[in-house]
């Protein structure tokens, strides 16, 4: 083998490797941009109300094992308010088990939105989207 051709071919192996290592890129998951969190414990939101950033998604996780149905609106007293704020994503959806997460969102619009629970009395929580 020539002297050329063993300069190209040791040039194209430095290329291959040089385009794998790059490939192979370490992502720190802490960099990664994650939701908003709210948990919810047996009858309640952990924390009633959260501020979030316009766009953004909210993630709702059941931190035991408590069955919701989550759905837009408020309690009100004794007495259910079952209301969509314009702008207001639609909630809809039932948690069964502790960890069972679900992403409600995005909020595109400014204001304050309503969500709550229909079983636990008194479950609302506040999203104010600024």
């Amino acid at each position: 083998m020539s002297i050329e051709k063993k300069i190209f071919s040791l040039l194209g192996i430095c290329m291959l490797l040089t385009m794998l290592v790059s490939a192979c890129r370490i992502i720190d998951s802490n960099n990664i941009p994650q939701n908003p969190k709210v948990e919810m414990g047996a009858t309640n939101f952990l924390k009633p109300t959260i501020t979030i950033k316009k766009g953004n998604s909210l993630d709702l996780i059941d931190s035991v094992a408590s069955q919701h149905i989550i759905i837009n609106g408020k309690w009100d007293g004794s007495q259910q308010v079952k209301t969509q704020e314009p702008g207001a994503p639609s909630v809809n959806f039932t948690v069964n088990a502790s960890g069972e997460a679900h992403t409600v969102g995005p909020f595109n619009t400014a204001g304050n939105f309503n969500i709550y629970c229909t079983i636990h009395p008194g479950m609302n929580l506040t999203v104010t989207v600024q």
